[in-house]
């Protein structure tokens, strides 16, 4: 008898167990079609140079192997074709909740963004599941340019950094990040300015770019980042340096002399800038946070990031002490920032769109939407801000022809019908995504993006990622947790 009692318990823990196991496991990802597509009859738009109407473009495996005179009628003619989306700042998911760098990597190409540059692994869990799934093909995505563990002065703070206070260490590391395959040196605040100097130099010699933030204690002038990200580095400096949110006070006293300082230096020295600007418009918007919970955008992605790790209440620690000011120092960093891109990308400056993905509210793909929208709001149009993720960013990566549609360019085309160049609405007119010469028909990705949802939305996967996401957010940053 007790043996038969125990044997029906074990039956049933297994199949517990296996139910669990099927509700958090992800649905099957979406099949990789065979590169290779013929478009007989589109319009060609380079974002910021112009139009081809009549075109046909051949893809042949990964690249654009011929562009000549339409040659005929196919499924996508009359359609405006563009390069593919560059998002040049983001951040993959850790590992931990399962299926997550697979959504990302997802909801990117759902919008037709078909490059990323990780901007570092916070923690060392996130970057390899994406980078590897989409390399080995074992999920579609995009191309993803990474730049590994960051490069950090005294008490870094993040885990996943290396921790560098002599110049003489500056080789080595550059030198490590080089031979694990990354794509470009993150540097952050508080290195000093002996050892970011050395960082530069090394970098130059294995050829990596070196991008992040201009470190506290280094002027904009002497930094010198190839790539500067959020403006850091643009406001005057102050002594003691003001935390994040508090240190968007500086726009209040921002001149134009400076305006013109700081991009001087930036044509002196050919630097390109990578503004964010959507990372404190989402920020500043979390003011009516429950608006964003209910957005549409936002339950793209599974409830414990709108409820639990972008929670005012009990997610990440930055956002619990927001106060009425700090809501509105965002808002006037978004327009102070907004007026000096204007400048720069006047002057010639290289603006590249990036997002800053896994801030609260910044979703794949939406938020480089919402970016595109807020560089053409500061001055530069619907063309020139679509460039800013196409042309621009394409230049600066190292891949021949990325950003661009000519022969041997990286067969990365988005098909519209309508032309996002002259309004950004058109955005939403997007009709197939085609990735690395795969093609992607825009009811393949609706009908993934619904499977997708379905799963997270189930009972099981939600009430287990909010119980251990608000497992793990208590432990790391409550100061009662056991």
């Amino acid at each position: 008898m007790i043996l038969r009692i125990l044997a029906g318990l074990l039956v049933a823990l297994l199949i517990a167990g296996f139910v669990l196991w099927r509700a958090v496991t992800p649905p099957s990802p979406l099949a990789l079609p065979e590169p290779g597509v013929v478009l007989a009859d589109v319009t060609l738009v380079q974002p910021g140079e112009g139009r081809q109407p009549r075109r046909s473009l051949t893809l042949e495996g990964g690249a654009i192997a011929r562009i000549g005179p339409a040659s005929g009628d196919d499924e996508f003619a009359g359609s405006f074709a563009l390069p593919g989306l560059i998002d040049m700042h983001v951040h993959f998911p850790p590992a931990g909740l399962p299926g997550q760098s697979e959504l990302f990597s997802f909801l990117f190409l759902y919008h037709g963004v078909t490059t990323v540059r990780d901007a570092a692994d916070a923690d060392g869990t996130a970057t390899a599941p994406a980078r590897d799934g989409v390399r080995e093909g074992r999920f579609p995505g995009p191309r993803i340019f990474a730049c590994g563990p960051l490069l950090d002065g005294d008490d870094p703070r993040w885990a996943n950094s290396l921790r560098l206070t002599d110049p003489a260490q500056a080789e080595p590391a550059v030198a490590k990040l080089a031979a694990d395959g990354f794509d470009c040196v993150k540097v952050y605040n508080s290195l000093e300015a002996d050892v970011l100097a050395a960082i530069r130099e090394a970098a130059r010699r294995h050829a990596l770019p070196v991008i992040g933030h201009v470190p506290r204690k280094v002027p904009f002038e002497e930094a010198r980042l190839d790539d500067a990200q959020h403006l850091i580095g643009a406001l005057e400096p102050t002594d003691p340096p003001l935390p994040f949110p508090k240190n968007q006070v500086g726009w209040r006293s921002f001149t134009p002399e400076r305006a013109r300082f700081v991009t001087g230096i930036s044509l002196a020295y050919d630097l390109a800038h990578t503004p964010t600007l959507v990372t404190l418009d989402r920020l500043g918007a979390m003011r009516d946070y429950e608006r964003l919970r209910e957005s549409d955008e936002a339950k793209l992605l599974p409830r414990v990031y709108r409820d639990v790790v972008w929670s005012p209440t009990e997610g990440l620690p930055m956002l619990r002490t927001r106060t009425q000011e700090d809501y509105q120092l965002l808002g006037e960093g978004v327009i102070g920032g907004q007026a000096l891109v204007a400048r720069m990308h006047a002057a010639g400056v290289r603006i590249h769109a990036g997002t800053d993905t896994q801030i609260p509210f910044l979703v794949p793909g939406v938020a480089l939407y919402r970016e595109l929208q807020l560089l053409s709001e500061a001055g530069l149009g619907a063309d020139a801000a679509v460039a800013t993720a196409t042309t621009v960013p394409g230049r600066s990566l190292g891949v021949p022809g990325l950003g661009r549609l000519e022969p041997g360019a990286p067969a990365d085309v988005l098909l519209f019908r309508e032309d996002p160049t002259r309004d950004l609405a058109h955005l939403e007119t997007l009709e197939a995504v085609i990735a690395d010469g795969r093609l992607y028909r825009r009811a393949e990705l609706e009908e993934q993006l619904e499977r997708y949802q379905r799963h997270h939305d189930s009972p099981i996967f939600d009430a287990v990622s909010v119980a251990l996401a608000r497992r793990v957010m208590a432990k790391l940053f409550s100061e009662n947790a056991p």
